[in-house]
């Protein structure tokens, strides 16, 4: 009976830190380990996204994504190829950057804007 309780914590312990590392959208998909690291990704708007003849061009104000928060003075721009656009598994528009701005991932829904 000793040797359950320790097994238990370990078990339990285990779930909770890969729970940790996950990092879920807020429909309830895994965004992928290598794209985040807790709170890289987040949801856009539609209207922050254009599309151009070579992929998108996705504009974040301050404060409209958790790593380009309201303290930024000037908006993100990043030109995104659609070889780099990963189909969004629930059909919206989510954006993984880093704390510089620098792109992570794309997530783009089917049929594009």
């Amino acid at each position: 009976m000793r040797m359950i309780a320790p097994l238990a914590l370990a078990a339990l312990l285990s779930v909770g830190a890969t729970r940790a590392l996950s990092h879920q959208s807020p429909s309830g998909w895994e965004y992928p380990f290598y794209c985040c690291s807790g709170a890289d990704c987040a949801p856009i708007e539609a209207e922050s996204v254009r599309e151009s003849r070579t992929g998108f061009i996705v504009t974040i104000a301050p404060g409209e994504h958790p790593m380009w928060p309201k303290e930024r003075r000037a908006s993100l721009k990043l030109e995104i190829p659609y070889d780099k656009a990963t189909p969004a598994p629930d059909g919206h528009w989510h954006l993984c950057i880093n704390d510089a701005g620098e792109l992570l991932c794309f997530f783009a829904p089917a049929g594009g804007s």
